[in-house]
């Protein structure tokens, strides 16, 4: 929530070795447009206008990842007959009531503290250190963003329009249709995530999910350790077909 296609640039080059990569902005988010007035951005509406952008440019069936809310919304697509195989990075959806309260006040904060940030971003992103003053709060290895990708992924987040909608409606969007999954599962996780424990917790309710944890990385492991990332879902997708 509040990035977009831009963090996964550490990782599209490699998998579009071997895959046809198709990098979608949640709505309201980078590149795309809130959903219309009056629907929700829960998982289930996020997933059902991710499925028509992919009616539009002719997707029949596919492989999907995603990572935080992302990850929610893959888990939600996981549904559908066109999806073969699901990766989730560490999805949210779970939680206690305690931990979704804490997580909306953890992430109104990163939100003003990225509109307080933006004019700046530039200036930010040109060094690791600048570039640790706003992401060391998901990623272990902040100093690993390019300055390009910093510097958008910050102004993105200070201004993303479907930020605050998302982050509310989070608070009491549950989970609830993971027994419709029938295709393989597999979350990766990094060591270094506050989110694990919320992970844990679809293992038993995906029997047929996998876990591969990424030691060290944090909850954006994408840029933390791409090599690791990409081999682990270069390998799943593979043997899904």
């Amino acid at each position: 929530m509040g990035e977009s296609h831009i963090g996964w640039r550490p990782v599209i080059g490699d998998l579009a070795r071997d895959f046809d990569v198709i990098a979608i902005d949640l709505p309201g988010f980078g590149r795309s447009r809130p959903l219309p007035p009056g629907v929700a951005p829960t998982a289930a509406n996020l997933a059902v206008a991710v499925e028509s952008t992919l009616d539009q440019l002719g997707v029949d069936d596919y492989l999907i990842a995603g990572y935080s809310l992302g990850a929610r919304v893959a888990l939600q697509l996981g549904s559908s007959p066109r999806a073969r195989a699901v990766v989730a990075i560490g999805p949210d959806g779970l939680g206690t009531p305690l931990e979704r309260l804490g997580g909306y006040l953890s992430l109104a904060a990163g939100r003003g503290m990225a509109m307080a940030l933006a004019p700046a971003a530039g200036e930010l992103s040109r060094s690791p250190v600048g570039r640790m003053a706003f992401f060391v709060g998901n990623r272990s290895r902040p100093w690993q963003l390019s300055a390009k990708d910093a510097r958008q992924l910050l102004t993105g987040y200070a201004v993303a329009p479907g930020y605050d909608a998302a982050n509310w409606f989070g608070m009491f969007d549950v989970a609830l249709s993971l027994h419709t999954i029938s295709g393989p599962v597999m979350f990766i996780q990094g060591t270094a995530d506050p989110l694990t424990a919320q992970v844990l917790r679809y293992l038993p309710l995906i029997p047929h999910a996998r876990l591969r944890m990424l030691p060290g990385a944090n909850h954006v492991p994408i840029s933390d350790d791409p090599a690791g990332l990409v081999k682990h879902m270069r390998a799943f997708f593979d043997q899904a077909g």
